[in-house]
């Protein structure tokens, strides 16, 4: 699959294999700007100027959950309608945490199982991010051309996400929930828990 944003309130999934549309996600208020898969191909999150990262089931277009930017700094004015907008959203490599930079400037990671960042960095001007491969390390881009090296978690995956990763990264979800196994693992499986 392929994802698309077009700076519309939706996105586009496209398959790879016949060059067609595959679905159309909805769920946004404001422009998607930017998008990424995790590791295991088994989700998809969306950046958006409404202030908000949704993580969806790229194979069913389930919206899983989705993380709201608040205000750090109570100081801040908040008059601002995009003081929180989103500029970009990025999977670490072992897929259990996501970055993204804001026009609140800050640069924010989050636990995949929390609904609230593990952690801050300060930036101006920032636009983009990205982990290092090989984990440890997240660079951001800024609009006036510089780039910043940040101090990533690194963290030694438990057995349980390992067997799910390398699950995921062949079977759907649709053949992980068609499997003869429980109910409470098949929604460990397709990140129904966490």
């Amino acid at each position: 699959m392929l994802c698309s944003a077009a700076g519309e309130k939706s996105v586009f999934l496209w398959s790879m294999r016949s060059y067609t549309l595959i679905r159309k996600l909805e769920g946004h208020q404001s422009s998607v700007v930017s998008c990424d898969f995790s590791p295991d191909s088994a989700l998809l999150v969306t950046a958006s100027y409404d202030t908000n990262v949704i993580m969806w089931d790229p194979y069913t277009g389930e919206r899983l959950r989705a993380l709201h930017h608040t205000q750090v700094d109570p100081a801040m004015d908040d008059s601002d309608v995009h003081i929180s907008s989103l500029r970009s959203v990025c999977f670490s490599p072992e897929g259990l945490y996501l970055a993204t930079v804001a026009d609140d400037r800050l640069l924010r990671i989050w636990a995949l199982e929390l609904k609230t960042p593990i952690a801050f960095a300060p930036m101006t001007n920032g636009l983009c991010c990205t982990f290092f491969p090989h984990g440890g390390v997240i660079a951001t881009g800024t609009r006036d051309g510089h780039v910043q090296f940040w101090t990533a978690p690194r963290v030694l995956s438990s057995l349980k996400h390992l067997c799910r990763k390398a699950l995921r990264s062949f079977l759907t979800t649709y053949q992980v929930l068609a499997l003869p196994i429980p109910k409470k693992m098949k929604e460990f499986l397709t990140y129904r828990t966490f």
